[in-house]
């Protein structure tokens, strides 16, 4: 038997790819670890996610696109993964998934594949298991590099890839309960704030992230007629950018120290999760598994 271990961290998003194609994420350090067993046997993929009530056809996709880049047959597998990050909160936790399998699976097979190679087959997997809308180029990308990556995710490019000027942040996950799933969502459900996009686009351009990522908050909020109360706290009591991440629902909140008590009691008392993170600058490859 051969193993195969690897593990990825998540992100939040800075600009939603659904409106326009071009989308941008910024890199945190929830994460998500994935063991890949291969074995000599007839075709079977057998998993055991972290979430049990969750399709597994994400993670087979995955093994699948290896073994076809590799040109080899699929032989009996097995996948294991477990992960701090929450399920369709808005969190990627479907691409971080997608890149610690690939990767797990790729050193299962003992061979080497560019680190876009591997973005790509997370990518292509996901499309297919229909967890994702554009591809999401730009939340594999952030989850695999860290730090900040712009992406255009209908031609496939990374346009940018960039780090924060301050590293030396919070960042607080406002985490309701309920998921919101893919399905249903296209760039039609965001026309009556398309052309405010355009003012998101600018922000990323010149590097103004933080700003960036609370306007497009603002308008996929609205898109999507989810409140914003949770931003807005944060905002009033001095974080530097919140914002829904994703299609939501959680909300990212970007903060320093000095405000990180006074926004954490402003935003804690509606019984939703809250999860505390930082600012990944890890790539995939170098992130240290957690034990099974």
């Amino acid at each position: 038997m051969r193993r195969g271990k690897a593990s990825c961290k998540g992100a939040v998003t800075v600009m939603n790819a659904i409106p326009t194609g071009i989308g941008s994420a910024l890199g945190i350090t929830l994460q998500t670890d994935a063991e890949v067993d291969i074995e000599d046997g007839d075709c079977s993929i057998e998993t055991d996610i972290c979430e049990k009530d969750e399709n597994d056809l994400l993670a087979r996709e995955c093994v699948y696109g290896v073994f076809e880049r590799a040109g080899i047959s699929v032989p009996r597998v097995t996948v294991r993964t477990r992960s701090s990050i929450p399920i369709s909160r808005g969190l990627k936790s479907s691409s971080a998934a997608a890149n610690a399998v690939a990767l797990a699976t790729a050193r299962g097979l003992g061979i080497e594949l560019e680190a876009f190679e591997i973005i790509k087959i997370g990518v292509e997997a996901a499309k297919r298991a229909k967890v994702t809308v554009t591809g999401a180029l730009d939340d594999a990308s952030a989850c695999y590099f860290g730090g900040i990556v712009v992406t255009d995710n209908l031609d496939m490019k990374i346009i940018k890839r960039d780090k924060l000027e301050n590293e030396d942040l919070w960042i607080i996950l406002h985490v309701p309960q309920e998921k919101i799933r893919k399905s249903g969502l296209s760039s039609s459900t965001f026309s009556s704030v398309i052309e405010r996009f355009a003012d998101v686009q600018k922000l990323v351009d010149e590097g103004r992230y933080f700003e960036a990522l609370t306007l497009n908050g603002e308008l996929c909020s609205e898109a999507l007629g989810l409140d914003t109360d949770t931003a807005h706290k944060a905002l009033d009591t001095g974080a530097i950018a919140a914002g829904l991440t994703g299609t939501g629902p959680a909300t990212a909140i970007i903060c320093g120290q000095e405000s990180f008590d006074d926004v954490m009691s402003a935003i804690m008392h509606d019984g939703s999760d809250i999860i505390v993170a930082e600012p990944n600058l890890t790539p995939a490859p170098e992130v240290r598994q957690r034990h099974f």
